[in-house]
């Protein structure tokens, strides 16, 4: 490997709180292992498809048991929480982490292979991880076969699934409303800014191929959307005003608030599984974006009566604020 190669590794690694080690964990033959992926497969999903069938054969050809795929991207749907890991995730003695991200199928691919902590934190910082960045996952393969077939790594895993399983969560929304009520006219709504550190902190948004790779530009867009809520917040002809993150809800209402700006991203289709859409949508396979309020008095969010989703953030975000304001007009007449 070329130092500079090495130094990409390196790289990455330091993003993660990891460091580089020399073979994947001795053990990874005889315990069960869990895939965190990150990949833009809505953008080329055969090519990824393909990929990622090639992995999992590979890992049952040589016995390495990857009982789950979590598709990481899929769990960050809001503004700053991720989506709740599967309950066995820290139940089915699974011992072993295999990080995958990329942003395109022709590469670069980072790989890494570490312990599994068992906790939310999924990797100790520090911990000793075999990474590789490449163009063709088939040579980090043949490597890894090559040390598969050492004493050093013993097989006790004999029945793996050749097909990848991949594992996503969902949402309770409670009750919809579609329309927004005109009182929003009278109570101040809650905004909170994008925590941008939560991609240091959070392995779900650590192993994202957009933090990976591409981190200057994702921060610039943070920037803007963040810049977005402030805008909003001194226009001082509604009631939306930015809060600190860890403002809660019983706070927020003894300051006077009713309502918080929310927002899901995800496939239409996956949207209208959790909140369905308007009898005459047909989801789309897009990624959008949907802004809604949450009532924080009750089980209700409220939707909009238009169904306003879009591909791009800042639209997104416009339309339902222009939703709110055209209810907030209506109040009283």
């Amino acid at each position: 490997m070329s130092l500079q190669a090495q130094s990409d590794i390196d790289q990455y690694l330091n993003k993660l709180g990891l460091n580089q080690a020399l073979y994947p964990p001795q053990d990874i033959l005889k315990t069960k292992s869990l895939v965190l992926l990150s990949v833009p497969m809505d953008e080329s999903p055969s090519e990824w498809q393909e990929i990622l069938d090639e992995m999992q054969a590979f890992f049952a050809e040589v016995g390495v048991d990857a009982v789950a795929y979590f598709p990481v991207d899929k769990y960050d749907a809001s503004l700053n929480d991720p989506l709740p890991l599967p309950d066995f995730t820290f139940s089915r003695g699974i011992e072993n982490l295999i990080i995958l991200s990329a942003k395109e199928a022709d590469g670069p691919i980072f790989l890494a292979i570490t312990q599994f902590n068992k906790e939310e934190s999924m990797w100790n910082k520090g911990a000793s991880a075999f990474a590789r960045l490449t163009s063709d996952l088939s040579t980090v393969w043949q490597e890894l076969n090559t040390y598969f077939k050492t004493d050093q790594f013993q097989r006790t895993n004999l029945l793996v699934n050749e097909n990848p399983e991949f594992f996503y969560s969902t949402i309770e929304a409670g009750v919809i409303g579609r329309s927004v009520p005109p009182q929003v006219a009278e109570f101040k709504i809650a905004m909170r800014p994008i925590v941008k550190q939560k991609y240091e902190q959070l392995p779900i948004f650590k192993v994202q191929h957009a933090y990976m790779f591409e981190e200057d530009s994702l921060m610039q867009q943070i920037n803007l959307q963040n810049q977005q809520f402030q805008m909003l917040s001194a226009d001082s002809t509604n009631t939306m005003e930015l809060v600190a993150n860890n403002e809660n809800d019983a706070t927020l209402r003894r300051s006077g608030f009713i309502y918080e700006l929310k927002m899901l991203k995800a496939k239409e289709t996956t949207l209208n599984e959790w909140i369905p859409l308007p009898e005459d949508s047909t989801p789309s396979e897009k990624t959008v974006y949907k802004f809604y309020l949450d009532d924080l008095r009750t089980n209700t969010i409220f939707m909009g009566k238009e169904w306003d989703a879009s591909e791009n953030w800042f639209e997104a975000l416009n339309a339902f604020v222009a939703q709110i304001q055209k209810a907030a007009a209506s109040n009283g007449n």
